[in-house]
């Protein structure tokens, strides 16, 4: 760990269903997006092209000819770190089961098209 590193501010999202750059000067390059069925993708932040966030229907991401539709609960804080290029990782909750207190951050499931328009 360098100097720069040891100044500056970590943080966490506090969160198992997903995290951002802890160094808040750092940009993530690619978004690592986990399915529950085991399948990832990652894909690069340089061809994200429109984040779209409505708190009834959840997240819309268009990144590298991707659409990833998130859905879930509290998912503001999410939205503002996609804008800044710090989330690191996005995961949907591996069972069916919610046991996730009502007022955190809550992905029921992350569907990826490829080769969306």
């Amino acid at each position: 760990m360098s100097i720069t590193e040891t100044t500056e501010e970590l943080e966490e999202s506090g969160s198992e269903f997903w995290g951002i750059e802890r160094v808040a000067s750092r940009r993530a390059i690619m978004l690592d997006v986990r399915l529950k069925g085991g399948k990832f993708y990652a894909l690069p932040y340089s061809y994200m092209t429109k984040v779209k966030f409505d708190p009834s229907e959840g997240l819309e991401i268009y990144i590298s000819g991707n659409y990833v539709k998130i859905t879930g609960r509290n998912l503001h804080e999410i939205y503002f770190q996609l804008l800044r290029h710090r989330v690191s990782f996005i995961q949907a909750n591996i069972s069916d089961m919610d046991l996730t207190d009502e007022n955190k951050t809550y992905i029921k499931d992350i569907e990826v098209t490829e080769d969306a328009p």
